[in-house]
C-alpha cells in the first residue's frame, strides 16, 4: 500500500489516557489524527469507575488531587470548552493532620504564604517550625546545587528531622505526592514537585478536587473536540507491534501513518516497540518497579464531617479522608485514600473497608457502619519514583517518527497527571516540528 498525497500530515495517536488525548487535542487543528484506544472507555488510569448501579454520586477508579500548578491540565480543559471554575472544588493550601499538624496558607504571595502557614501552624512548638522552615530552605538549596540523587529518607536523616514531622508532614506529603516510600523516594522528583506546586505562585499551591468523574471532566470533552475537528477515534481497538517503513512512516493496524505517539502505559508500549529498538529504550518500559493506590469510598446514614476537607490520619493505613459534604455533594459520602497500598498486605474489599470505617471513627466516632461501600485497588497505579530512576535519550524513535509520552516518561514529576499531559503536548509538538522540518 502506498501512502497517497495529501495536504496535512497522518498521525496515529495510541493509547487514550490523558497524555494520548493531551497529544491529540494538540495535533488535531494541524495534521489528520487516528486515536486508537484498547479499552471500552477513555482516560486511562484517571477515568470514571463502570459500575451497573452505584449508591454514590460518582466513582473513578481513584480519587485524584490537582494542584493550581498543573497549567497545562488547565489549558487543556479550557481549549476544548470546559469551564474550568465548574468542575474543580479550589481550596488554598491545607494540611490538617488529625491530633497532630494543621497548617492553613493566607492569601499572601508565594514564599510568604507558606512561610505564615507554618509560623501559624496548630500542635507544634515555635522550636518545630522553625525547624520546619529550616528543612524546606535546605530542599530548596539542595535542588539548586547537587545533580547527584539520594532517596528522601537519608535525606531526611541527613537534615536529623524529628519523628514527629516525618509522621505528620514529609511521610503524608511523599507518599501522597510520589506514591512512592521514603526509603525509595527521588529527593529530586520530590524537590521538583515542591519547587513547582508550593515555593512558586500562591495559586500553584491551591488543591482542585474534581466534582464530577473524571470520564465527563477531562476525556469526553477531548472526545468531543476530536471529533469536531475531524478525528478518527477508534475505542476497543488493539494495536499490534508497530512497523516503520522504508518511506519514513508507520504502520499502524494495516494503516501507513507518518508518525506515531504511543502514548500507552509502559507494560503495554513494551510489546509495541519496533523490533530492532534498541535495548536501553526498551529498558525504560520494562525495568521499572510500580506501586498501588486503594481508594475506599463510603457512604453512610449520617453526614459525616470532617475538621477539614482533606483529614489525614497519622499511623494508619489509610492518609487522607476526603468529606465530599464539603465539596458540596452528599453530606454522607467520604473517601479514603491508601497511597503504596501493596505494603499494606493483600486484603479483600471487606477488609478494606473494616480497617478504614475503623480509623474513620477515630476522627467520627459518632458514625454507624456504612451502608454502601466500594473498593478500587489500581496495583499498577503509578511507575515508582526512585531514586535515580533511568530516562534514556529517545532520539532512535524519534528518527523512527515515533514519539513516547506517558507520565512515567517526565523527567521532572512523574506520576501526575500534570506529567501526562506535559509528555503527551511535548511530543505532538516534536512531531509535528520534525515532519514538517523533513518536508
Amino acid at each position: 500500500m502506498k501512502r497517497k498525497s495529501k495536504s496535512r500530515f497522518r498521525v496515529a495517536v495510541i493509547g487514550a489516557g490523558w497524555a494520548g488525548l493531551s497529544a491529540a487535542a494538540h495535533l488535531c487543528t494541524k495534521a489528520e489524527v487516528t486515536l486508537f484506544e484498547a479499552g471500552k472507555v477513555a482516560g486511562g488510569r484517571a477515568r470514571s469507575l463502570s459500575v451497573e448501579k452505584s449508591e454514590f454520586k460518582f466513582l473513578d477508579n481513584g480519587q485524584h488531587i490537582l494542584l493550581g500548578a498543573y497549567h497545562s491540565v488547565l489549558n487543556v480543559l479550557t481549549k476544548v470548552g470546559v469551564d474550568v471554575d465548574s468542575v474543580f472544588f479550589r481550596c488554598p493550601l491545607q494540611w490538617h493532620i488529625f491530633g497532630g499538624v494543621n497548617l492553613q496558607t493566607k492569601d499572601l504571595p508565594a514564599p510568604f504564604n507558606l512561610l505564615w502557614s507554618i509560623l501559624s501552624a496548630k500542635g507544634c512548638t515555635t522550636f518545630e517550625k522553625i525547624a520546619l522552615i529550616s528543612q524546606m530552605r535546605n530542599l530548596q538549596k539542595w535542588r539548586q546545587n547537587h545533580t547527584v540523587d539520594m532517596t528522601v529518607d537519608e535525606w531526611l536523616r541527613h537534615q536529623n528531622v524529628s519523628a514527629k514531622w516525618v509522621r505528620d508532614f514529609w511521610h503524608p506529603l511523599v507518599v501522597g505526592a510520589l506514591n512512592t516510600p521514603l526509603r525509595t523516594a527521588s529527593l529530586s522528583v520530590l524537590a521538583n514537585v515542591l519547587h513547582h506546586g508550593v515555593w512558586s505562585r500562591r495559586e500553584n499551591s491551591d488543591y482542585l478536587i474534581p466534582l464530577q468523574n473524571l470520564t465527563t471532566l477531562f476525556a469526553n470533552p477531548v472526545l468531543s473536540y476530536l471529533k469536531k475537528h475531524q478525528a478518527r477515534v477508534f475505542l476497543e481497538t488493539r494495536v499490534p507491534r508497530l512497523i516503520t517503513d522504508p518511506s519514513g512512516g508507520v504502520w499502524v493496524n494495516d494503516q501507513l501513518f507518518d508518525a506515531a505517539i504511543l502514548a500507552t502505559a509502559p507494560y503495554h508500549a513494551e510489546g509495541l516497540l519496533p523490533e530492532n529498538t534498541p535495548p536501553f529504550i526498551q529498558a525504560a518500559y520494562v525495568d521499572n518497579e510500580y506501586h498501588a493506590i486503594t481508594t475506599i469510598y463510603l457512604s453512610y446514614a449520617e453526614i459525616v464531617t470532617l475538621p477539614s476537607v482533606m483529614t489525614g490520619l497519622p499511623n494508619s493505613i489509610v492518609q487522607w479522608f476526603i468529606g465530599r459534604g464539603q465539596l458540596g455533594l452528599d453530606g454522607r459520602e467520604v473517601v479514603a485514600i491508601i497511597s503504596v497500598s501493596e505494603t499494606v498486605g493483600t486484603l479483600s474489599s471487606q477488609e478494606w473497608v473494616q480497617r478504614a470505617h475503623k480509623e474513620l471513627l477515630m476522627i467520627c466516632p459518632y458514625l454507624s457502619a456504612p451502608i454502601h461501600t466500594q473498593v478500587v485497588t489500581e496495583k499498577r497505579a503509578t511507575v515508582a519514583s526512585s531514586v535515580n530512576r533511568y530516562h534514556p535519550d529517545m532520539a532512535w524513535l524519534y528518527h523512527q517518527n515515533i514519539y513516547p509520552a506517558g507520565d512515567y516518561l517526565h523527567p521532572l514529576y512523574s506520576a501526575t497527571l500534570e506529567g501526562a499531559v506535559q509528555t503527551g503536548q511535548n511530543a505532538a509538538e516534536l512531531c509535528i516540528n520534525n515532519l514538517s522540518t523533513k518536508g
